[in-house]
């Protein structure tokens, strides 16, 4: 019996140290598979890394070139306000120069037609004195025949 039991411990120690093997393989097994993921998992982390910093200094590239370019863009509209101003004061000051040439061209207008009316005015006086004249010289005329045949 001692014998059988010794056997039977035996088996179950072969046994055991077999399980305990294989758990170990099992285990060194793991245990690789942990460190060729987390080596893989370290280098994708440190890739990462590397790529966020690039991020940040590209992020603060383009948050510099933003400023500049809003800086740009605000001296350019206040440019154009400038000018839109002056081309409104141009613009006024032309409105301007046009309402006085064209009051003073209605004025000289109305100068010239009033001027036109007292030369017409003078000119059919001068008609009238003209026909009167020939009247009158005709009627001379007339007295000088008429003196002309008594007389001869």
């Amino acid at each position: 019996m001692f014998s059988a039991e010794k056997q039977k411990t035996c088996l179950n120690s072969k046994q055991s140290l077999q399980d305990v093997m294989k758990e170990r393989d099992q285990a060194l097994e793991d245990l690789n598979s942990v460190e060729t993921a987390f080596s893989d998992l370290h280098r994708r982390f440190e890739k990462a890394k590397g790529a966020v910093e690039n991020f940040k200094q590209n992020e603060g590239i383009l948050k510099k070139c933003v400023e500049e370019h809003q800086g740009k863009v605000k001296r350019a509209e206040s440019k154009l306000q400038a000018l839109k101003q002056q081309a409104e004061e141009k613009l006024e000051q032309a409105h301007n120069d046009l309402e006085k040439i064209k009051k003073s061209s209605s004025t000289e207008i109305a100068k010239l037609e009033a001027a036109l009316k007292k030369c017409e005015i003078q000119i059919k006086g001068l008609e009238h004195s003209l026909e009167q004249k020939k009247k009158e010289n005709e009627e001379l005329t007339a007295i000088c025949d008429e003196l002309i045949s008594k007389v001869g």
